[in-house]
């Protein structure tokens, strides 16, 4: 059986994103199969809103993964409004 990683000091972890937990936890997949650590909290009970850290010294790392995944807002893409559709 594998060994469970304590948490010992939150204060060195960072929000990377709030979020509905369909959303956090696929993006917290996405971070721990490329070897960045997470941690999720739940921020509202009503509501289900989800919080995902992570360690203040991958942040950025994992900033960069996920704008692999944002749409693209490139000038070259056509939209409806460019074929006269609004």
């Amino acid at each position: 059986m594998a060994a469970k990683r304590k948490v010992t000091d939150v204060s060195e972890w960072v929000t990377l994103l709030t979020g509905l937990p369909s959303e956090v936890t696929a993006v917290q997949s996405l971070l721990n199969a490329n070897g960045i650590p997470t941690f999720t909290m739940r921020t509202d009970p009503y509501t289900g809103t989800m919080t995902l850290l992570v360690p203040a010294s991958k942040a950025e790392e994992a900033r960069q993964l996920l704008q692999q995944f944002e749409p693209s807002t490139s000038d070259s893409e056509v939209t409806g409004e460019e074929n006269g559709e609004i």
